[in-house]
């Protein structure tokens, strides 16, 4: 991760294009609604309007019956919760670590044209770092360098104490994105997200390298956790195994073998089409 904020932001314009303006941009703000409703302006009333609606007050001086006018506040809060343990350094041609600061630009970019508060927490076995939310091009700046720049305390991974500090800190409903590959050994993380999903607006995007689903061993094989920093031992000719389960069917699963983009961008058009049927 040894990139500044700015030179990751340039490679993500780059890579993306015209996209990131047009078809990302749209996308976010269909996938993302706001969760509250602002008072605009009144009108007369028409009959089939929403008595509830009715501003007794302005109709009262009227002596015409007057509704009230909303629209939907846009403006989201928007959480990222990055997992900066040992295990992120793990990757073949690129490390899961890069695929997450990747995901995290693009979504901090995202938000900042839709004019959404953002904040950040980052965490191993324990939370490394909370920044409380803001918004503007200087403070995603200064979020993409101390993603970048975070030395971390912890090696191991235990989501269910990032969890409970957020559900401490963040009062208002929020879209969480927990980034991760969900090696959490140690704690019932899926029970913890699955109450902080009943204020919040949680989704869980899964980095993994293939070589975690499957590979083919050479007889006995040596093995590092970069996690425990202990070395084991394996005989298995051919190996392989489940991603861990993140407890949500609406997760989004990056590899890092491939572009985040056509991920992104599906994931966005499930999300729209969900909203669409509800």
């Amino acid at each position: 991760m040894e990139q500044s904020g700015i030179a990751i932001l340039k490679k993500i314009r780059l890579e993306t294009g015209k996209k990131i303006n047009t078809m990302f941009s749209g996308s976010y703000r269909s996938a993302f609604k706001g969760y509250g409703l602002l008072f605009d302006s009144v009108r007369e009333y028409i009959s089939g309007d929403d008595v509830r609606n009715i501003d007794w007050n302005v109709s009262a001086r009227m002596n015409h019956l007057y509704v009230r006018e909303y629209i939907e506040e846009r403006e989201l809060s928007v959480v990222l919760m990055v997992d900066i343990s040992a295990s992120t350094q793990f990757g073949v041609s690129r490390t899961k670590g890069d695929v997450m600061l990747e995901f995290v630009t693009l979504i901090l970019y995202l938000a900042q044209m839709n004019n959404d508060r953002i904040s950040l927490l980052l965490f191993t076995d324990r939370v490394e770092k909370f920044i409380k939310p803001r918004k503007g091009r200087k403070f995603i700046l200064k979020v993409l360098d101390e993603i970048i720049n975070t030395i971390p305390s912890g090696k191991g991974t235990d989501i269910s104490a990032a969890v409970d500090y957020l559900n401490r800190v963040m009062k208002k409903r929020s879209i969480i994105f927990v980034v991760s590959d969900f090696m959490d050994r140690g704690s019932d993380f899926l029970t913890r997200l699955k109450i902080l999903s009943r204020k919040h607006d949680v989704i869980p995007v899964q980095v993994f390298d293939p070589l975690e689903k499957g590979m083919s061993l050479p007889g006995l094989t040596e093995f590092f956790d970069l996690e425990s920093g202990k070395t084991f031992y394996s005989d298995y000719s051919e190996h392989s195994c489940n991603l861990p389960d993140t407890g949500f069917a609406g997760s989004m699963r990056l590899s890092t073998e491939e572009p985040i983009e056509s991920s992104v961008l599906n994931f966005f058009e499930k999300r729209r089409k969900g909203r669409s049927l509800k």
